[in-house]
Order: structure tokens, then C-alpha cells, then sequence
């Protein structure tokens, strides 16, 4: 799968949701604008939102970890018989 592929499957996921979670469409189409703009519109969008975007991935990034090390503790613990 190509990143164009990746992200003509973003807009159509997003077209699919936008009726019942219209901010999870919305991510989508950013992304697919983010990663392979079709026109100048959406690269637009894309510049225009990259600011917001950065902060959240950021915020996206330490709760990831967060879970990765509660995770992998938990696994340690039972591998130590601990619960």
C-alpha cells in the first residue's frame, strides 16, 4: 500500500463517518491531506491545522508511552506471579 493509497482510504473511511463522529472524519481527512494532498485546497488545510495537529501528537505521544509502560509493568509482574 502507498501513502496516496493510505490516504485515499482515509477519505473515503472519513465520507463513511462524518454522519455518526464528524471530528473523527475530520482527523481523517487531515491526515490524508497531511500525507498526500490531491490540490492545493487540501494542502492548505493541512498547513493550516499542522500547528494544532503537532500539539496533539505530542499529547498523543506521552499518553501513548504512559500506556506502553503501565503495560509492559503489568506484563512483568505477572511474569513474577504478581498481580
Amino acid at each position: 500500500m502507498t501513502v496516496g493509497d493510505l490516504a485515499d482510504s482515509f477519505r473515503t473511511q472519513s465520507f463513511h463517518l462524518m454522519q455518526a463522529h464528524p471530528i473523527a472524519a475530520a482527523h481523517l481527512v487531515l491526515a490524508a491531506a497531511s500525507i498526500a494532498p490531491t490540490c492545493a485546497a487540501e494542502q492548505d488545510v493541512a498547513d493550516e491545522f499542522s500547528f494544532v495537529i503537532v500539539d496533539f501528537a505530542q499529547q498523543h505521544g506521552v499518553l501513548h508511552q504512559r500506556a506502553v509502560n503501565r503495560r509492559a509493568q503489568e506484563t512483568a509482574g505477572v511474569a513474577h506471579g504478581h498481580r
